[in-house]
């Protein structure tokens, strides 16, 4: 007589709540990053009544009071502004310009001329309201 055993089954795990929720805080990170895209200046601005929103597409150009000029993260030397200001315009029509109040105007009539040349259609310029003295929140 022969005796029936019970098979033992392999035990299996289904991945696919971990993936769903993988994926979901992937795209949540994502998000988020695109909306913290200034973290901190060391750029005090120029304070204005009149208030408005820049492109969030605008590439971002920061003249310190001291120290080279940054286009997109990457410092950049006088001579060279145009040129990569020509580079960047495949990636975006408008230009904010964010300048430390205590920057000379010809420093910053430099960049606007270099935007002008490179095709730029809208320039912009951050601003602080009254009171506020730096960019501290992401927002120029």
């Amino acid at each position: 007589m022969r005796l029936e055993t019970s098979r033992r089954q392999v035990p299996t795990i289904n991945v696919s709540a971990l993936v769903d929720v993988v994926f979901t805080l992937l795209i949540f990170l994502l998000l988020a990053a695109t909306f913290t895209r200034v973290d901190r200046l060391d750029v005090a601005l120029p304070h204005a009544e009149a208030s408005g929103s820049a492109d969030p597409a605008a590439l971002l150009v920061v003249v310190p009071a001291k120290g080279p000029i940054t286009v997109a993260d990457v410092e950049t030397g006088d001579g060279e502004l145009t040129e990569v200001l020509t580079a960047h315009r495949r990636e975006s029509e408008s230009l904010l310009l964010v300048a430390d109040g205590e920057v000379a105007l010809q420093r910053a009539v430099t960049v606007l001329d270099a935007a002008s040349k490179a095709g730029f259609s809208a320039v912009s310029i951050a601003t602080a309201p009254k009171g506020k003295e730096s960019v501290e929140d992401g927002e120029p």
